[in-house]
């Protein structure tokens, strides 16, 4: 690709520290500047870090400070000023006394890309990165860019690991790939960095935080210019790629991204708007007619047929008006292609295999947290809630009355306890299918060691429309971090996309167990702030009320006075199965009270004294079942079809005083 002057966008003369977009002669690319390209005698390489803007001035001056305390010794800042019409370029000049900042002007908005070839073409380093404006890069971000160049030679770019400035715990990308229709995905979007999986190499840098080798730039040539914005990283990737160099993604070096207060085109396209649609649609297009093999353009074209078929009439009119804009476009393209023809394909492992406009599945929605308004609980339908909710969550959905949010494989919210709790109750609903189920942490904020679980336990997977749980536990007060994690996330396109864990109505800590004293009577509509995991839903016979529980369940009973005996209510499902462990112990103590074994004889209802000597207290009923019944699709005839996974079935227990 070439400027509007037919120069490599490489090619640049030393100017002055602030200019406008003029021609000018310069050095070819990979010639060392009139300065010195290396410092020091141990030399490292010089750096050149471009920031485009346009309209920026609210947040230029935060990222110029944070490029010029770098701590690394040897680069330049240059300041791309792509057309703006407020103060951004009176921002740029405040930072001229660094000794390290120069500015270039473009006279009119022609869009990030070109924006990137002017400033290649005065960049004089060896190791050549991009910055948005509302990109504020750590104080070794750059030491660690330099270092990922070093690995070895046939690395030609180095994606950075951006977090969103909103929300630093969570990542905004780290590199990307692209599926077999052209839609690009930053890989760990939105996804926790404790927890994400970053991944070595990439098929493409996004734009901010993206670096390239001098070498390999001039190799590769200009970022295309047609492309107003979006998918120019994706394609000078594959570009790169198909050069024969290598993309790595830098661990390590992070930057902050405002996420949506950068450059953009004179639409003043931000977020998900209809231009910034249009433009991704377009530009998706061009890439792939660039770069896909012959052999697979015919499928993929039957692909972009069916999905204009099946796009509702907004979106059908706007893929008519990209594939407008790329017949228009059609010779240049033709010309890349003819450019690119000896080429080497992008490797099979940077594509995802899959076809269609389902991609990337759908991620939870990017999230703003305000920790201030953290408290005891957390209703998904209260508005004020949100603040306390960190990262994995989908937005509020209503059916049937309940008001609910999903959680993506990872997800966290914060609370702050103004007393001591010791009951956790959650209001929840698990995948329809058996995902393995949720472990839950969690930690307290401002612990010497943050990253430390002080309790957990583990959501089993049930076949059932709604759990309600109480979970015994005892913290203190403080602010604490809660984390769910799914272990195996489900998804089935292309009814649904996005990769789930979960479903939380609300979640509150409580000071106590406010029951009665007594046992378990699954007739009472109390019992279910006395249910901690395991039970299914109440059910209705002609002679009681009872409730299934699955292979381990548990319960928390008051005891007011000594008691000698416990009197049991229960049935098995069809068997024979093995027995039934029930375990007694204080609420407050790890060590069991009591514990009997039950064995399985038949279906029938059972009524079962047991002695004991239990003193008054609060105490943890465990119930394991060492198997379970289950029927799907009636593959028993003479049974009952059951898809859940049943133990045993309990109408009540209850305590005998002396």
């Amino acid at each position: 690709m070439r400027t509007d002057d037919g120069r490599s966008p490489l090619a640049g003369a030393q100017g002055p520290a602030s200019r406008e977009e003029e021609p000018a002669e310069a050095p070819r690319p990979g010639t060392a500047p009139e300065r010195g390209a290396l410092d020091g005698p141990e030399t490292v390489p010089f750096a050149s870090v471009i920031v485009v803007c346009w309209n920026v001035e609210d947040v230029l001056g935060r990222c110029l400070d944070q490029l010029l305390a770098q701590d690394y010794a040897s680069y330049e800042v240059i300041v791309v000023d792509d057309g703006s019409k407020d103060r951004t370029v009176e921002v740029a000049e405040r930072a001229l006394s660094s000794g390290r900042l120069k500015i270039v002007r473009s006279p009119r908005n022609r869009g990030c890309p070109h924006a990137r070839n002017l400033g290649l073409r005065e960049a004089r380093g060896e190791i050549i990165a991009f910055v948005d404006a509302d990109g504020f890069a750590a104080p070794d971000w750059l030491r660690q860019i330099v270092d990922a160049f070093a690995s070895e030679a046939s690395v030609g770019a180095v994606a950075s690991t951006v977090f969103f400035a909103g929300n630093p715990l969570v990542i905004n990308g780290a590199g990307g790939i692209v599926n077999r229709q052209g839609w690009a995905a930053d890989m760990s979007m939105n996804e926790s960095y404790e927890r994400a999986e970053i991944a070595a190499e990439a098929l493409y840098p996004m734009g901010c935080g993206m670096a390239v080798r001098r070498s390999a730039a001039g190799r590769v040539g200009a970022f295309d210019d047609r492309m107003l914005n979006y998918y120019d990283d994706v394609d000078y990737g594959m570009r790169l790629w198909r050069a024969g160099y290598r993309v790595l993604v830098a661990a390590d070096a992070w930057i902050d991204h405002g996420f949506g207060g950068a450059v953009d085109d004179s639409a003043g396209a931000r977020g998900d708007s209809a231009r910034k649609q249009l433009l991704c649609e377009r530009h998706r297009i061009r890439v792939v007619l660039k770069h896909i093999a012959p052999d697979t353009l015919a499928r993929w074209a039957r692909h972009e047929a069916l999905a204009l078929i099946r796009a509702p009439w907004s979106g059908r009119t706007l893929k008519l008006k990209a594939i407008a804009w790329n017949l228009r476009h059609l010779p240049s393209v033709l010309a890349d292609r003819r450019r690119l023809r000896r080429a080497p394909r992008v490797p099979d492992r940077l594509i995802d295999p899959s076809w269609g406009d389902g991609f990337p599945a759908g991620v939870p929605a990017l999230l703003t947290p305000r920790p201030q308004t953290a408290g005891t609980s957390i209703e998904m339908a209260d508005p004020d809630s949100t603040g306390a909710l960190l990262y994995g969550w989908f937005p509020l959905e209503r059916v049937g009355g309940r008001s609910y949010r999903w959680a993506g494989a990872q997800a966290a919210v914060l609370v702050r306890l103004d007393a001591p709790v010791r009951r956790l109750w959650l209001d929840y609903a698990h995948a329809p299918v058996d995902t393995g189920g949720v472990d839950v942490f969690i930690r307290r904020q401002g612990a010497a060691d943050p990253l430390a679980r002080i309790w957990s336990t583990h959501l089993s997977w049930q076949y059932i429309e709604r759990c309600v749980e109480n979970h015994p536990l005892a913290l203190p007060a403080g602010d604490y971090e809660v984390l769910f994690s799914a272990r195996r996330p489900w998804t089935d396109p292309p009814l649904e996309t996005r990769s789930l864990g979960f479903t939380l109505t609300g979640m509150s800590f409580e000071q106590s167990y406010e029951i009665a004293a007594g046992g378990l009577d699954m007739a009472s509509s109390a019992v279910e702030q006395q249910l901690v995991s395991g039970w299914f839903e109440a059910e209705q016979s002609p002679a009681r009320s009872y409730r299934w529980a699955g292979a381990h369940a548990a319960a928390v009973v008051r005891i007011a006075e000594n008691v000698t005996s416990a009197r049991l209510s229960y049935c098995f499902p069809p068997g024979p199965l093995g027995a039934l462990k029930l375990t007694v112990r204080p609420l407050d103590q790890e060590a069991p009270a009591w514990s009997t074994r039950i064995v399985w004889l038949d279906t029938d209802w059972h009524e079962e004294n047991f002695p004991l000597a239990l003193a008054p207290g609060d105490y943890l009923l465990s119930f394991d079942a060492e198997a379970t019944w289950s029927n799907p699709g009636q593959r028993d005839p003479a049974l009952w079809a059951e898809n859940r996974a049943l133990g045993f079935a309990l109408s009540s227990m209850s305590f005998r005083a002396t």
